[in-house]
């Protein structure tokens, strides 16, 4: 159930990623829409590179009584990266959005409190 709630999380997460890189090298570049695809194409790739990390580093291994292991818990695992996402969106993507809020306050709630419920649905529903 876990891995298929992170999984359309992520899945959805990759929607509004993909416009946030996309936007920006479009604006600074607009005579190339190819580019702005093909860098939020290109950040995209991180995602299997960390597939690959995490099979690497949760692989089970045969323990010398015959019991198998991993190389690190998976409960320290899921604690590492979502220390990461939590630090990457109080200090980036927060400040970033409030930066930017053309329509004030309630926007960047509502947006925030959307988010949220989304992933509260994603959760329960899937």
């Amino acid at each position: 159930k876990l891995g298929i709630t992170v999984t359309v999380g992520i899945m959805i997460h990759n929607i509004p990623e993909g416009i946030a890189i996309a936007i920006p090298c479009l604006a600074a570049r607009p005579d190339y829409p190819l580019l702005s695809f093909g860098l939020a194409s290109l950040s995209g790739l991180a995602e299997p590179f960390g597939a690959f990390l995490a099979m690497l580093c949760l692989h089970r291994v045969s323990g010398k009584d015959d019991s198998e292991t991993t190389i690190w818990s998976m409960e320290n695992v899921l604690a590492f990266v979502a220390g990461i996402m939590i630090t990457v969106a109080l200090y980036e993507l927060f400040p970033e959005a409030k930066r930017h809020s053309s329509q004030g306050q309630g926007a960047f709630v509502m947006g925030t409190v959307l988010g949220v419920a989304i992933m509260v649905l994603t959760e329960y529903f899937v």
